[in-house]
């Protein structure tokens, strides 16, 4: 019977400690590298910025594709660049932003979701919407391997 109280409370005790340390987590070398994918965003924004689809398509794997909303799959830097040309031809660059990160992954691959503003030249939204965007580490060098997006309501 002795025991039995023994085992009993070092089963309660087991169950307290558990019901309050804090969950596993991932070591920190297992937790998705944010800050670098927050710097390739930022390279993103800035070669947006100055209208430099060039420096946009550099960013994206050799077979990373844009899924825009209502239109086909657009695969490789060159095609990356002739869509971003082509949809702002003609027009003065804007500013990009994002936030409301979330990340998931790992030190080789990372998915990001997240929300992007538009603004024109003149800090005129222009678009609102919401992103999920995935990245390959190549090298050292994180790219974009998918890039999907579609607005929020008007």
């Amino acid at each position: 019977m002795r025991q039995t109280r023994h085992c009993v409370a070092a089963l309660a005790a087991c169950i307290a400690l558990f019901a309050v340390a804090p969950p596993a987590t991932a070591s920190d070398a297992q937790r998705p590298p944010e800050a670098a994918i927050k710097a390739e965003n930022a390279r993103w924004a800035d070669a947006f910025a100055r209208g430099d689809y060039e420096a946009i398509g550099r960013l994206y794997t050799e077979d990373g594709a844009l899924l825009p909303p209502g239109g086909d799959r657009v695969t490789g830097p060159g095609a990356i660049v002739a869509y971003f040309t082509k949809g702002y031809a003609g027009s003065k660059p804007g500013t990009v932003s994002f936030d409301n990160y979330e990340f998931y992954g790992n030190d080789r691959m990372v998915t990001e979701v997240s929300d992007a503003e538009i603004r024109d030249p003149s800090g005129k939204l222009k678009y609102r919407g919401k992103q999920i965007l995935v990245f390959l580490k190549q090298g050292d060098t994180w790219k974009l391997h998918r890039d999907m997006w579609n607005s929020y309501a008007p």
